[in-house]
């Protein structure tokens, strides 16, 4: 059993708390042209491909099903905050880039006790644009 296996066996968290948070899969990954620890990212949500999204993360890649944010949904905690409130998404520029969504970590949906663990991989036969929920995890 893995790190996000045993973690949702102990938390009690429903799908509805994941609200604008989708399965999305990873068709390309290619490095932010005005920082080096950023990557720009393009999914398919489904029925559509949302790019550019820009993310720090460096633990997925091509082909991974990974779980999207969309401007509008609640996220429990701001990884970059001291504070980690929780916050509603927009789109935002980051280092001259608009970013139109935000691929997501444990801590972020409140799933881990601390950051750190990387974005959420989802299991590889999720159909992409569907609900977020903590069965889907990989």
């Amino acid at each position: 059993m893995n790190f996000f296996s045993k973690l949702f066996h102990r938390k009690t968290q429903t799908s509805a708390n994941f609200d604008g948070i989708i399965a999305a899969k990873v068709l390309e990954v290619q490095k932010h042209p005005n920082a080096d620890r950023l990557r720009i990212v393009k999914v398919d949500i489904g029925d559509k491909i949302i790019e550019p999204i820009v993310c720090g993360a460096f633990n997925f890649g091509v082909g991974d099903a990974v779980a999207l944010a969309l401007p509008g949904a609640k996220i429990a905690r701001d990884i970059h905050s001291p504070e980690h409130k929780p916050f509603v998404l927009e789109k935002a520029k980051i280092r001259g880039i608009e970013s139109r969504g935000m691929i997501c970590a444990a801590f972020e949906l409140g799933l881990a006790d601390e950051p750190g663990e990387g974005i959420i991989i989802l299991k590889t036969d999720v159909n992409p644009g569907s609900k977020f929920k903590p069965e889907i995890i990989k």
